[in-house]
């Protein structure tokens, strides 16, 4: 179990009650035993670390700028060099395995940026990644804007970015740090992937915003071999698909904005196929991100400005209890 956890929030920048990235301490048991603010900073929505530097990157969404900071020996974040700038409403970073760059998907204008990082993990450069063209232009009743929303990279060196505005995901290779379109996954109109988990046997999980469903893309061609509701009953009145996880075991849990539930799917024919099991109450407002460890998942209620803490029977989550927090909007582990 890790010990602490990194904690994104929304700042009054954007109307929230956050004061910048917090860090939430555990206890042995996984309860959290304590929250304090690690860094100043305005409404960074989404963090990662450095795989290997005690480096913690974060998106300023409003801002529209992504920034480096160093882990002090107390526990706390300084910068570490210059913000970079980045697109309108940008929303995700996630750091390559081998550290050498990030990526950040921008949801307000769909760029896809890519950030070269020093042998120190500042950021030291940035280039854009070719812009998304709408696969279904010629239903659309108007033009769609493309926004990028997260990225993911896979073993073989591919990398992920879905397209919430344009229903794709989109597969790229590296070169240095640059992303080089290889190919593109077409999903049904107006599905909106969001976020996506990997499964060990290499099948992607991909939630979607709009239809509330998880879509099961092939480890090697990345062809959609599945698709089931999130939860069900299936509802789209107001609900929306949030982050989708799988940790070990033989569950992958959702969160479900609007209905406001952890949705549980059992996973079947090992990775290739899921099957709605149950879904409980996320124990607050508006679950936009979640986080799985050892027995414990931690839900952000972004609305209700609370971590919902729970335990989990057999992939089941149990609620134990809810630590209140400013605005809550990502968790990942401190590395």
């Amino acid at each position: 179990m890790t010990s602490s956890l990194w904690l994104g929030t929304y700042t009054a920048d954007s109307g929230g009650h956050g004061r910048g990235i917090a860090r939430v301490s555990l206890a042995d048991d996984g309860t959290i035993s304590g929250i304090r603010n690690a860094v100043a900073v305005d409404s960074p929505s989404f963090v990662a670390t450095h795989p290997t530097l005690p480096v913690v990157y974060a998106v300023e969404e409003f801002a529209r700028r992504i920034a480096a900071f160093r882990i002090t020996d107390g526990g706390d974040l300084v910068p570490l060099g210059d913000a970079f700038p980045a697109g309108e409403a940008v929303c995700h970073v996630a750091v390559a395995p081998h550290g050498r760059y990030a990526v950040a998907t921008c949801w307000g204008d769909g760029r896809v940026l890519v950030y070269a990082l020093d042998a120190r993990g500042a950021i030291v450069g940035r280039s854009e990644a070719p812009a998304s063209v709408d696969p279904h232009r010629d239903i659309a009743e108007e033009p769609r804007q493309s926004r990028a929303h997260s990225s993911m990279f896979l073993p073989d060196g591919r990398v992920l970015t879905t397209d919430l505005g344009h229903d794709t995901v989109r597969v790229w290779r590296a070169e240095g740090a640059s992303l080089v379109p290889v190919s593109e996954t077409v999903l049904s109109f107006g599905s909106g992937p969001r976020h996506m988990a990997l499964h060990p046997s290499g099948h992607v999980y991909v939630v979607t915003e709009y239809s509330i469903e998880v879509i099961v893309l092939d480890p090697r061609s990345l062809d959609v071999a599945s698709v089931v509701p999130a939860i069900e009953p299936h509802e789209r009145n107001g609900d929306a698909g949030a982050h989708i996880s799988f940790d070990g075991g033989s569950h992958v849990h959702v969160t479900v904005r609007g209905a406001n539930v952890v949705g549980v799917l059992d996973v079947l024919d090992a990775g290739a196929r899921l099957t709605p099991a149950a879904h409980v109450d996320c124990g607050g407002n508006w679950p936009r991100h979640h986080l799985q460890r050892g027995d414990r998942l931690y839900v952000a209620n972004q609305l209700s400005e609370d971590i919902a803490v729970f335990w989990l029977r057999d992939g089941m989550p149990v609620l134990d209890t809810t630590v209140a927090t400013g605005s809550p909007t990502c968790i990942v582990p401190v590395a």
